[in-house]
């Protein structure tokens, strides 16, 4: 037999010649533990992209992630990279100019810049600056560098969409019927995106599905409440598409209006029929991720962009009758009042109102508002009323 670490020759039992060897070996193992996931929530599907980016990074350079807002692209990546060493993760949703991140010290086996679409150019300026270094970033169109390989992302397919809203609106809600009619109608309206879909499932501890999906012609006056350590444009379905829309010109805007405008698959004729240069346009946003690889566009999308410019929406379902503290029925809560259940929600738990306009990205003022219409509204003088209506059967 021989030393497991220095291949000198041992007697059994035996594993090492010396303390030494096994030392050595002791910290080889302790800095080969996986690391476990970084995020607290389970991660579902996708593993066919997961297998897709681990072939790819072995491959190629720089690999770039692209895809539509609120598609999961930062997720993937941090789910691809989680069990791997020498990772530089670099989050860049905040930042108005990227510097030299590698100017000093020993370079990362991998570098990741997470949201790169407001500032491509000093991303493909530090990539090409360090033509040592693999990357692998994120963003709504790709860095147009030398070597980069675009890998786009598509919502999840439908079985998978399905097991996400049940998983997250399970966490919240135990009793959460998994098997209702509603809930592939309400998971395709959504597009799929695991954002809208983490949003929506946030819902159920004050609506039901049927409330849910009624509300979906509305979707950014309800899909509001993200969680509290999201950045800010995954807070909301509104900010995530708002996002990429800003990064549009007037010409951009325009033609993306009247896209919106138009049902089905967009095509050159079509395009140019609309707007002039439309086809060239329809290209830009295809490579922007506002429209789909096959020239349809998503739709939330569509119903953000006619929301911009005041174009008519299908009008939503009518507000479901709910019954107070008192027994009798009636309908307190106005359209677009719909927040407040939201509010009710969260003082059933407990929150300040401090605490409940952090969590909904509002004003103090706001929350104190809404506090005082659903006391109006129910009839109650207390928060423990609300708490005891929001969360009576």
């Amino acid at each position: 037999m021989r030393c497991e670490d220095c291949g000198a020759p041992v007697t059994a039992p035996a594993k090492y010649c010396s303390g030494a060897c096994r030392q050595r070996a002791y910290r080889r193992r302790a800095r080969e533990v996986v690391a476990p996931s970084p995020r607290l929530d389970t991660f579902v599907g996708r593993h066919a992209e997961l297998a897709d980016l681990t072939k790819l990074l072995a491959r190629h350079r720089i690999v770039t992630v692209v895809g539509p807002p609120g598609v999961g692209k930062s997720r993937l990546v941090q789910e691809a990279v989680a069990h791997r060493r020498h990772v530089l993760l670099v989050e860049l949703a905040d930042v108005t100019r990227v510097p030299d991140l590698l100017g000093a010290g020993p370079a990362p086996g991998l570098l990741v810049l997470d949201g790169c679409e407001h500032v491509l150019a000093d991303c493909a300026a530090l990539v090409r600056h360090h033509p040592a270094t693999r990357v692998l970033t994120t963003s709504r169109e790709p860095l147009n560098v030398p070597g980069e390989v675009v890998y786009r992302l598509a919502p999840l397919d439908q079985h998978d969409a399905e097991r996400l809203f049940r998983d997250r609106a399970t966490a919240l809600e135990a009793e959460f019927d998994e098997q209702h009619p509603l809930l592939t109608t309400a998971c395709a309206r959504l597009d799929r995106l695991p954002l809208a879909l983490e949003l929506a499932a946030r819902l159920v501890r004050v609506l039901t599905l049927e409330e849910i999906a009624a509300r979906l012609d509305t979707r950014f006056a309800v899909l509001t409440a993200g969680p509290r350590d999201a950045s800010p444009h995954h807070r909301s379905l509104h900010a995530a598409i708002d996002r990429s829309y800003q990064l549009l010109d007037d010409t951009e805007r325009t033609a993306l209006r009247a896209f919106a405008a138009a049902p089905g698959r967009l095509g050159q004729r079509l395009a140019d029929t609309l707007v002039p240069n439309g086809w060239e346009i329809a290209r830009r946003l295809q490579a922007r991720s506002l429209l789909e690889d096959d020239l349809t566009m998503l739709e939330s999308v569509r119903h953000f962009v006619l929301l911009q410019h005041g174009d008519p929406i299908a009008p939503p379902a009518a507000p479901p009758v709910v019954e107070d503290v008192r027994g009798d029925a009636f309908d307190p809560l106005s359209w677009h009042d719909e927040r407040l259940l939201l509010v009710a929600a969260m003082v059933a738990e407990g929150l300040t109102n401090r605490q409940i306009a952090d969590g909904l990205h509002v004003s103090l003022r706001t929350v104190e508002n809404d506090v005082k219409d659903l006391k109006t509204a129910l009839g109650v003088r207390s928060r423990a009323q609300i708490a005891a209506w929001a969360t009576q059967p």
